[in-house]
């Protein structure tokens, strides 16, 4: 069964984006990223997304590493 993913923070670059999908894959969740395009300006920004059962606790863990800028 997919799980239902849910976004858990938007990076302003893909370098950080990788730097967070990285972290969190090793500490073994279960992550991935996609490119969304915000603002007039057409700047990209990514999400980072985590299944919805463990969206708290990989949130939690990006706060407690400071990997939320």
């Amino acid at each position: 069964m997919e799980p239902v993913w849910t976004v858990i923070h938007l990076a302003r670059s893909e370098q950080s984006a990788r730097e967070i999908l990285r972290f969190l894959q090793e500490e073994s969740f279960l992550a991935r990223f996609r490119r969304v395009s915000v603002g007039a300006q057409g700047r990209d920004c990514y999400e980072i997304l985590v299944p919805s059962g463990e969206a708290g606790e990989a949130q939690q863990l990006l706060i407690e590493n400071n990997l939320l800028r």
